[in-house]
């Protein structure tokens, strides 16, 4: 399955958002209005295209009325919806309210311009795995290895992919930062060490 992705526009009022609208990937590019309250949904009001490929798309509305962190009340011109149970409130309720959190914590981290730290680590060239992904393995100087994902490096570290065996066991300087990165052999998006770029210390 393709990731689904949200385009995201939020209004504040001081340090509180107020209101997010979220627009998704999906074919029929589903709307959601989320109206919120100390951050949590209060109300949302979502729109989609059912069919919106064919000739004759279909727009669906939906509704949906918060209290004490539950939807009480649901309305919807979907037709084909039926009746509406305990479980249908229980799982959109759970989508809607995680999906909220999701959103609330990417705008205020655009908000504030917050990017991954780079952090440095010194220590011993040992290889490099191959497997899904590529990893850059080194002792570092406590004697622990350090496994990094290669992902996005510069120039520096794809210099050392063409040929790692000239490098094992010389002594470098690795920047690298934890983050959060969609890796579809683990199940989606999760955290990872990625190396960004390495220096030698001495002679290569």
């Amino acid at each position: 399955d393709e990731p689904l992705v949200f385009s995201l526009t939020g209004w504040m009022e001081g340090s509180q958002l107020r209101k997010i609208v979220a627009i998704s990937s999906e074919d029929g590019h589903g709307i959601e209005e989320y109206y919120l309250e100390n951050e949590q949904p209060l109300f949302v009001y979502s729109t989609y295209q059912r069919d919106a490929l064919s000739k004759k798309p279909v727009t669906i509305e939906n509704r949906l009325y918060f209290k004490d962190g539950h939807i009480f009340k649901w309305l919807t011109n979907d037709k084909a919806a039926g009746v509406l149970h305990g479980e249908d409130y229980a799982g959109e309720t759970e989508r809607l309210t995680s999906n909220c959190t999701a959103f609330v914590a990417a705008l205020k981290n655009k908000k504030s311009g917050k990017t991954a730290a780079t952090q440095v680590t010194e220590g011993t060239f040992v290889r490099i795995d191959e497997g899904d992904y590529l990893h850059w393995n080194m002792n570092t100087s406590s004697e622990d290895e350090l496994s990094l994902f290669i992902l996005k490096p510069d120039a520096s570290v794809e210099k050392v992919m063409d040929n790692p065996q000239d490098y094992v066991g010389k002594r470098c300087r690795a920047t690298w930062k934890t983050s959060l990165e969609d890796i579809p052999e683990a199940g989606g998006k999760i955290e990872v060490k990625q190396i960004l770029s390495v220096e030698w210390i001495g002679k290569k």
